[in-house]
């Protein structure tokens, strides 16, 4: 017998041996084989054939064992989280994992953008809408053992809004900022909407403003605007990236750079009705959309963001996968820095607008599930602009605005901040919901481009380096784009061209400085009735369009793919999306 087929043998025997104690065996008669043998004759090897009696192994009806149970749901994200503290953060990535740990007074429900209670109970608002007054939950814990109380909402406040507080000042030191806080409440200190946030007792906060703002409601629903414990803050300091602390269903473990972040459910967790129902969470970084696919064929995660567009008829089709779709609320566009001189001329972003056939992009990159954009809100969005008339493609007549502008052999190089460098255009290095793959979406705009003479070189960076560029205002040229917060089209345009008191150019958005597009938005912003803010953000769209402020190229329905047993996860047109509620079964 052979040494290969003896370990067979021995594998099956002790597979059957094991599911002997479950039933009732039964012995069939022995029989007697042939097999060839190796004997010594005269001292030479010789090959004979002999007969064996053998025991035929019993054969048993085994107990079926019982399926494994899952206790950890594991989640392919397309790249590394840049911070775990959500003041602090802009990026889907890192607001996925926080989503988890932390807790704001009121969130989205379900799958839509209406505002529920959270940490709150409820809440009245004055009839002039400056004074907000919010109820708190009782016997509510952070991770940490820390009481939720007002005093805590007050001083997450303090710490979002005040620059004297220590731990605000030494972020802004560390180099970080507080880039949503800034946007959707006005700016810092005296510059902000709060006249004053006070604990009027543990379980009543109140806020009163120095203006009625229309989004107030949803700004809170935001993701960022989630809880601290104040004692765990105090204690991590600028080092609050990589030490979270919240009230969420789930706490943090541990983060692996570039590999994972673990989460486990968090035993006191206040809401007995939807507490974790997966004793872990794993986010896995997978950069690349087709080996995260893999890992999801294999079983190696749960689910996943990110799909090649080739990929989602695919996904959908085939019984092992579940395809979800987030309803669109995202907005992929090109940003011009208006350090560049070439682009302060409006026509020369009109011949870069022209120059791009957006319908053939969308159609090839966005496995079915995108549309063209004409304007930065998604239509879904009650501020939308349907009468908008977009640019049309003509590369011709792109060229002939670049001759006419001054650049009659086209553009390859730009005046930068006073120095003339070659013409960059960065991508993003990771899948985003707005743009599916980056890589060949920019690879298809700069084709198009060159038609026109526009000729660019394509650079990239890894994702926190490439936001901390764009922060800076260092990208000349650039794509990126932008997943609703709140359901608000404040949130959309203000959040992007509203500058600050004094009209001062926003660095984070390439120095765009539009003080017509800026003083409508800020009038919409504290115009209560949604039939008087609605005409506002259509102009606005209007203007942006006709100044080209920015292109814009595509809104989507990103799509996600789990295997067939994850049930409960609810897809949110925000991208605020909750584990507590998946089981994978």
């Amino acid at each position: 017998m052979s040494t290969k087929r003896f370990i067979v043998l021995l594998g099956l025997v002790a597979i059957l041996a094991a599911a002997v104690a479950c039933a009732a065996p039964t012995a069939p008669p022995p029989q007697v084989v042939k097999e060839q043998v190796t004997v010594i004759v005269a001292g030479t090897p010789k090959v004979v054939e002999a007969t064996k009696v053998v025991e035929v192994p019993k054969v048993v009806t085994a107990t079926p064992l019982p399926p494994k149970v899952q206790d950890t749901f594991i989640f392919g994200a397309q790249g590394e989280p840049v911070c775990l503290d959500p003041a602090i953060i802009t990026d889907g990535i890192s607001g996925r994992i926080t989503n988890q740990i932390f807790e704001g007074l009121v969130k989205f429900d379900k799958d839509t953008t209406n505002v529920v209670p959270s940490l709150a109970e409820k809440w009245t608002v004055s009839e002039d809408g400056k004074v907000w007054t919010f109820t708190l939950r009782k016997g509510v814990k952070f991770h940490d053992g820390t009481d939720f109380n007002a005093d805590a909402v007050v001083k997450n406040f303090d710490y979002w809004q005040n620059t004297k507080n220590p731990v605000h000042a030494a972020q802004i030191k560390a180099g970080q900022t507080f880039e949503y806080f800034e946007a959707q409440f006005g700016g810092f200190d005296n510059d902000s909407i709060f006249a004053k946030i006070e604990a009027v007792d543990p379980t009543t906060v109140r806020f009163t403003l120095k203006e009625p703002q229309g989004p107030f409601l949803n700004n809170l629903a935001m993701f960022i605007f989630v809880f601290w414990s104040p004692t765990a803050l105090d204690k991590a300091g600028v080092n609050s990236c990589k030490q979270p602390v919240g009230t969420g269903p789930y706490k943090f473990v541990e983060w692996k750079a570039n590999e994972q972040v673990t989460l486990e459910a968090f035993a006191n967790y206040w809401d007995k009705a939807n507490a974790p129902k997966m004793k872990k969470v794993v986010v896995r970084n997978i950069p690349n959309n087709s080996a995260r696919l893999l890992a999801l064929s294999a079983g190696e995660i749960h689910g996943m963001e990110g799909l090649e567009p080739r990929d989602v008829a695919a996904v959908k089709g085939n019984p092992k996968f579940k395809l979800l779709l987030r309803p669109a609320n995202t907005t992929g566009y090109v940003a011009f820095n208006y350090k560049v001189k070439e682009f302060q001329n409006p026509k020369v972003r009109q011949a870069f607008a022209m120059a791009i056939n957006k319908k053939p992009i969308v159609d090839s990159f966005f496995g079915g599930t995108g549309q063209v954009a004409n304007q930065f809100q998604p239509p879904a969005l009650w501020g939308y602009n349907k009468d908008l008339k977009d640019w049309t493609y003509d590369a011709a007549a792109a060229k002939k605005l670049l001759a006419d502008a001054g650049y009659p052999n086209g553009i390859s190089k730009v005046t930068f901040d006073g120095k003339e460098v070659p013409l960059e255009f960065w991508y993003m290095p990771v899948s985003r919901p707005y743009y599916p793959n980056p890589k060949d979406i920019a690879t298809a705009i700069a084709a198009d481009w060159a038609k026109a003479g526009i000729n660019v070189q394509l650079q990239t960076v890894d994702w926190a380096t490439y936001l901390d560029k764009r922060k800076n205002g260092l990208l000349p040229l650039y794509m990126l784009g932008w997943t609703g917060d709140n359901g608000d089209p404040d949130n959309f345009v203000c959040y992007f061209f509203c500058t600050d008191a004094k009209d001062t150019p926003i660095t984070r958005e390439g120095f765009v400085a539009d003080k017509e597009v800026s003083d409508l938005l800020k009038k919409a912003a504290v115009t209560i009735k949604q039939s008087d803010r609605a005409p506002m953000y259509q102009k606005a769209e209007q203007l942006i369009h006709d100044k080209v402020l920015r292109i814009f190229i595509a809104n989507n329905q990103p799509p996600l793919a789990f295997l067939a047993n994850v049930e409960g996860y609810i897809p949110n047109p925000t991208g605020t999306e909750f584990f507590n509620t998946v089981v994978v079964k």
